[in-house]
């Protein structure tokens, strides 16, 4: 839990800001649940989770390298980026000590999954609802 709370708050997939305030990442979903449900019909599907991530993706690794490191981050907030990436260092599955565009999807996904309660491959606001604290 730790783990994926301080990479949402790292990334900060909807604030728009590398390094937002720390939030829970069911939060974060359902704060931008209209945002990710992009054709509106009221569920946000795994596909469109996934899509959303991709997008972010684009955002933050900023030199366009393939991986997350302080690389991405603003010179300001170098220190910090630096710590919190530590901290994240168990989603570097492959051990090469960065985190790849991969990892990075992969590592979010359980989010969704247990938010999910019914099993259907799709979250409403009322299952994001009994996920945020």
């Amino acid at each position: 839990m730790l783990r994926t709370t301080m990479l949402v708050a790292i990334l900060s997939f909807w604030t728009g800001s590398a390094l937002a305030q720390l939030q829970e990442p069911s939060q974060q979903l359902l704060e931008n649940f209209e945002r990710i449900d992009v054709n509106g019909d009221g569920f946000m599907s795994s596909v469109e989770f996934l899509d959303a991530q991709s997008v972010r993706w684009a955002q933050i690794d900023r030199n366009a390298d393939g991986y997350l490191s302080k690389d991405d981050f603003p010179r300001i907030v170098a220190r910090r980026a630096r710590r919190q990436l530590a901290e994240i260092a168990d989603l570097d599955a492959n051990g090469d000590g960065l985190i790849s565009q991969s990892e990075f999807i992969d590592g979010l996904a359980p989010v969704f999954h247990r938010a999910d309660r019914n099993a259907d491959g799709a979250l409403t606001r009322s299952e994001l609802g009994e996920a945020t604290p």
